[in-house]
């Protein structure tokens, strides 16, 4: 994605990190259980486990990029 874009959406680029993380995690949790576990269970267990640390990461660097490209 150009540096442009990336500035203009930042929150859309934000979500579309996020969608492919609980995508990730739906995977790699079904081929544990070895079924699919389905997207209301990966995107809650996902939330409760990883969305705090997610953000926390996510946000800064987003807000770190935005501010050194200003």
């Amino acid at each position: 994605m150009k540096l442009k874009n990336r500035i203009a959406e930042p929150l859309a680029e934000l979500s579309q990190s996020q969608l492919e993380e609980v995508k990730k995690y739906r995977w790699i949790e079904s081929e544990k259980a070895g079924r699919d576990i389905g997207w209301e269970r990966a995107l809650s267990e996902w939330m409760q486990q990883h969305f705090p640390a997610w953000k926390s990461h996510s946000w800064k660097q987003a807000v770190d990029e935005a501010v050194s490209h200003n």
